[in-house]
């Protein structure tokens, strides 16, 4: 059975203001998401999540139906779920993120800052404290704000918008991949690669870093699928066999 959104996060701090409830209420869901708080087994109910917000129904219809239009969610006649790619729709993703993100990095690299470096750095020592207790909710959140961090060094104001509407929309992904923890411990080994390399601004060991990563996720994510098709356990060091350029599963 789908779990309901206000269940999964009762005993949250969701305070929401009375000004601009739609858009507040939009950027509570978007945070979820990027936190893996939202799974592929909550349903998301309008007036469930209004009486957990203590708001009116119809703005957060609104913020749904909008996260629907942007391709995030996808309606039922019983609420909004995570929206489902085909195999296909995560192999382009993955082939466009591959044409796009490391160019992007090195980018983000030549323009780099001290308070970004920060960023990515703190980021780095979270989730090596994340990894060592196993918590796979707060290293995603790790991963997300170092990824947040670089990403936002890029000059390009519209690659940006490109690349963050893509990493959004790989969040079955990143839920498929980070549950593993073999395949965090080789997220955390390529996340400190990057950080090295842009910490010593080598444009092209960043290129080249962040490519690898998202070869990696791809393997990962495509052996976990064989995987659950054939019933045998995933090995996260298989090649992907389609072409490459929340938290459980509902019962």
């Amino acid at each position: 059975m789908l779990v309901s959104l206000a269940k999964a996060s009762a005993g949250k701090n969701a305070d929401i203001s009375k000004q601009n409830i739609r858009d507040q209420v939009y950027a509570l869901l978007r945070e979820r998401m990027h936190a893996g708080d939202i799974g592929a087994e909550h349903r998301l109910v309008d007036h469930e999540i209004a009486a957990e917000l203590e708001v009116s129904r119809m703005p957060v219809r609104e913020a749904l139906l909008q996260l629907k239009s942007e391709g995030y969610l996808d309606g039922t006649s019983r609420g909004f779920i995570l929206k489902r790619f085909a195999p296909e729709d995560i192999a382009n993703m993955f082939e466009v993120r591959l044409l796009l993100e490391p160019p992007a990095a090195t980018s983000a690299c030549r323009h780099s800052s001290l308070e970004g470096l920060g960023r990515m750095t703190a980021a780095v020592q979270a989730a090596e404290r994340a990894h060592r207790k196993s918590d796979m909710l707060e290293y995603m959140q790790a991963n997300w704000a170092f990824r947040s961090a670089w990403v936002a060094m890029v000059p390009n104001e519209h690659l940006v918008q490109i690349i963050n509407r893509l990493r959004d929309h790989a969040q079955a992904v990143r839920l498929a991949t980070l549950k593993d923890e073999a395949f965090r411990a080789k997220s955390l080994a390529h996340t400190k690669l990057i950080l090295d390399a842009f910490v010593r601004r080598d444009v092209d060991a960043v290129g080249e870093c962040v490519a690898q990563n998202l070869r990696e996720a791809a393997a990962s994510y495509y052996a976990m699928q064989e995987a659950l098709v054939h019933g045998q356990p995933a090995d996260a060091h298989a090649e992907p066999r389609a072409k490459v350029g929340g938290r459980r599963k509902a019962a």
